[in-house]
């Protein structure tokens, strides 16, 4: 058993891609910047320090005569310290050790600046657990002020990819809304420059396709030519013979006959050939051919025509009487009793008949236990159905095969 692989997104694919490897730089930058942002922020919680400690200087030198020189004086916040000591005092206690000399120190939990001027010593200090949360709430706002370009890249990226891949899906429903006989070229239309060698590859596919089909075909209609002449001479001169075995020869012939004949139907259904949409007259068609078919049929044919004195379908009317006829001498083949057929003015037929073995075979050449066809006939049922764009289906129940046709109406008359 073939494992299929599961199915992707070229659009999903390209945009996770895409936005990965974007929202990638974008976190680099941003941690990039949040060091810088970092590093500034300590330069400036640095200055703010010096500042404090330069105005405060400034303070002293003008109130020198004010203040006691012997006198402590600190401010503290909790999370900002500011100590003014004398120089010849003793040490206040303080949330970190001693320091000995003047300038910047860190200290467990700490950032000081000791300086001292004017008989007295200046340390001011920041809490880190300060310093740190102030960084991270100006990271926070950076962060926040670039979500929503994110959202905007997010919604932009997914309307590109879906812009560039809808000539794809273009081109996509287009091979799929094709007929099944249509071999054409692919019409590469607005396709990026990277799809046109799958077109193009897809195109060399299908005229190879076409070729092959094409020669069988012939050769099928070549055969079926080239057989019916010969056949018919043959039968020919068999009539005029007064020998007892030709009855039993004409008999296999006319079967050899009907058999060519089904080739060549079944060559020309499927080069589509003399297959248009009519109109014709569906009661018109089936009254000659029951008139036809009855005289040699095996078994009696019952016509139901719903009291319909005509009902135009859209069908060509030689291709109905193709099809017609191969439901009906399909039935006789394979059937046991009277073959019924019924017409309704919806444009609705049915073919039905009882058979010992009710199963249908549904490969080509396949027969039916005890059939007397060729088994070709419901290939060409099958094929003139679809060409024809006729509603077949058939149905097996209690010993009885039923064939249902729905044909499109024109107009019909009681």
């Amino acid at each position: 058993m073939t494992v299929q692989e599961r199915p992707w997104s070229l659009r999903g694919r390209l945009t996770r891609r895409v936005l990965a490897l974007v929202v990638g730089g974008w976190l680099a930058t941003v941690l990039l910047s949040v060091l810088v942002l970092n590093h500034e922020m300590k330069e400036m919680f640095d200055e703010e320090l010096q500042a404090l400690v330069e105005t405060t200087v400034l303070y002293l030198d003008t109130a020198q005569g004010t203040i006691p020189r012997n006198l402590g004086v600190q401010t503290n916040d909790g999370e900002r310290v500011l100590r003014i000591l004398p120089a010849d005092g003793p040490p206040t206690p303080a949330p970190w050790p001693a320091l000995a000399a003047d300038g910047f120190h860190d200290a467990p939990g700490w950032r000081i600046l000791r300086h001292s001027a004017e008989g007295a010593v200046i340390e001011a200090a920041h809490a880190t657990s300060w310093r740190r949360e102030e960084m991270f709430e100006a990271a926070a706002a950076f962060l926040a002020l670039t979500l929503p370009l994110v959202a905007l890249l997010l919604w932009g990226l997914r309307r590109s990819v879906a812009e560039a891949t809808a000539p794809v899906a273009a081109q996509a429903g287009s091979v799929a809304g094709r007929a099944p006989d249509d071999l054409s070229p692919v019409i590469a239309t607005g396709l990026p420059q990277e799809l046109l060698p799958l077109v193009q590859a897809l195109d060399g596919y299908l005229a190879r396709i076409g070729a092959m089909r094409q020669a069988e075909r012939d050769f099928v209609a070549n055969a079926a030519h080239e057989l019916r002449t010969p056949l018919a001479a043959i039968r020919a001169r068999l009539d005029l013979s007064a020998d007892r075995d030709a009855a039993a020869a004409v008999t296999l012939i006319d079967s050899l006959t009907r058999r060519v004949d089904r080739l060549l139907q079944l060559a020309r259904i499927e080069a589509g050939v003399g297959i248009g949409r009519g109109p014709a007259d569906l009661v018109r068609v089936l009254h000659l051919l029951l008139d036809e078919m009855r005289p040699t049929a095996p078994r009696p044919i019952r016509f139901d025509d719903g009291d319909l004195s005509a009902l135009t379908v859209a069908a060509d009317a030689d291709a109905l009487a193709i099809l017609l006829r191969n439901l009906l001498e399909n039935a006789l083949d394979h059937g046991t009793g009277e073959v019924q057929v019924r017409l309704r003015a919806d444009g609705g037929l049915t073919i039905e008949n009882p058979a010992d073995d009710a199963r249908l075979p549904d490969a080509r050449f396949a027969r039916g236990p005890g059939s007397r066809g060729q088994g070709l006939g419901l290939s060409i049922i099958g094929g003139l159905a679809a060409a024809m764009g006729v509603g077949l289906t058939r149905q097996t129940d209690g010993g009885r095969v039923r064939v249902r046709l729905a044909f499109a109406v024109v107009s019909a008359r009681s």
